[in-house]
């Protein structure tokens, strides 16, 4: 018999609504997605330049690359669970201690030092490995409905933390906004955020069991053998061209907008939409994935960058293309760790999934790592985007191309520990 979405949903619909609220209130989405809220503020009352406070994001993308494989190789073999109910009120802590920071920019880059490792448990690797083990047969939309969390909290995040820092400043905005996660995620995790089992529950009639997932038997390709792949590096080295131009794109939005000669609060709607599109984009590929060949929808949403790096290279687009070009940026920003997710899982298995995933996460960290400091400094020397803007279309393409090299899915069979 066929494992159906109902199904699947009956057994992981629990887990499935802790993930997405984990995802929503973890380190890489509060923390990237409401920063810029808090640019001003700390620049206005500290006298530190958008530029120094702007690098703050730009550690914790970076610290990535060595936490990301680290928590891998512990969720592999202690739970994502366990690791959850850890770094989840780590990160409430650390988020706090925002409050703390004085005069010294030392003592706010410390801060964010600190966070991003102490906090890594948060990143999309703890919660789409549970969702990868209680999903199969429709895996693509499970992984999007949790990744979705995080296009909600890029949507609402901004203004709620607007609204506090209006009314208690920035620090105690800290404060309370680390309050407002806590009582969200913390009861989610513990109480609906749960391991599959490595075993067929022997609770379960034998029509029952019949029909669990297939993967509870946790097959999957050797780490070695999986990362000395091509398939491996070519996801890897796509990661990192659609993760730069991506994260380019999304950081460089308002300011390049008003180099158009649009206004600010016209600039800041413009760009309002990617958050939207953000949760479009999680729900459609999702969908998408389990009907289709993965690497071709990577295909298509990864060059997609190409059309709005294009548009808004050109001289006064219409608002028309502008509001489109949002669109498939916050689509495509959707589709980057669905995929990575949904392809790390059906060419590698789940056996080493956290390490798997993590190492990938690398690539992705430093696409989006070096893209903003990037694109400033390419302004800085031409004056313009025009130039990275050149280099975001060739980059998107390329991505959509490796994307296309990684052939059909392996048959996986149960791996040992090695």
């Amino acid at each position: 018999m066929q494992f159906g979405f109902g199904q699947e949903l009956r057994y992981g619909g629990m887990p499935l609504i802790g993930s997405m609220l984990g995802a929503g209130c973890g380190l890489s989405s509060i923390s990237f997605y409401t920063h810029g809220v808090f640019v001003s503020a700390i620049s206005h009352d500290t006298g530190w330049s958008r530029g120094d406070i702007q690098l703050g994001v730009s550690i914790m993308i970076l610290i990535a690359i060595f936490t990301a494989p680290a928590i891998g190789i512990l969720i592999d073999r202690f739970g994502a669970r366990r690791i959850a109910l850890i770094s989840m009120p780590l990160y409430g802590i650390s988020l706090a201690s925002f409050s703390l920071v004085k005069e010294a920019l030392w003592s706010y880059y410390l801060v964010w030092l600190v966070m991003s490792i102490i906090a890594a448990g948060t990143l999309p690797v703890t919660w789409t490995r549970v969702v990868n083990g209680w999903f199969d047969k429709y895996r693509g939309i499970a992984l999007g409905i949790t990744l979705a969390g995080t296009g909600i909290a890029a949507t609402l995040g901004p203004s709620y933390v607007t609204w506090l820092v209006s009314q208690v400043g920035w620090r105690n905005s800290y404060l309370l906004l680390s309050l407002t996660i806590m009582v969200i995620a913390l009861p989610a995790v513990y109480f609906l955020f749960s391991d599959p089992p490595n075993k067929i529950p022997t609770t379960l009639t034998q029509k029952e069991n019949s029909n669990l997932p297939k993967q509870l038997e946790v097959p999957g390709i050797p780490f070695g053998k999986a990362i000395a792949s091509y398939q491996f590096w070519a996801m890897g080295i796509a990661l990192i061209f659609a993760a730069s131009g991506i994260s380019g794109l999304i950081t460089n939005s308002v300011p390049l907008l008003i180099d158009q000669g649009i206004s600010t609060i016209a600039a800041a709607q413009y760009a309002g939409i990617i958050g939207l599109s953000v949760i479009s984009g999680r729900l459609i590929v999702g969908i998408l994935i389990d009907h289709f060949w993965a690497p071709l929808i990577a295909s298509i949403f990864l060059c997609a960058p190409a059309f709005s790096a294009l548009v808004l290279s050109g001289s006064e687009p219409s608002s028309f293309f502008i509001s489109i070009s949002m669109i498939v940026i916050g689509l495509s920003a959707g589709a980057e760790l669905d995929l990575l997710a949904f392809l790390a899982s059906r060419y590698f298995g789940l056996k080493h999934y956290g390490k798997l995933y993590g190492a990938l996460y690398v690539f992705f960290s430093i696409g989006a790592g070096i893209a903003p400091v990037s694109f400033g400094k390419a302004f800085d020397y031409f004056g313009n985007y025009t130039f990275a803007l050149s280099v975001v279309a060739i980059m998107s393409i390329l991505s959509g191309f490796l994307m296309l090299t990684l052939g059909r899915y392996p048959q996986l069979t149960i791996s040992s520990n090695h």
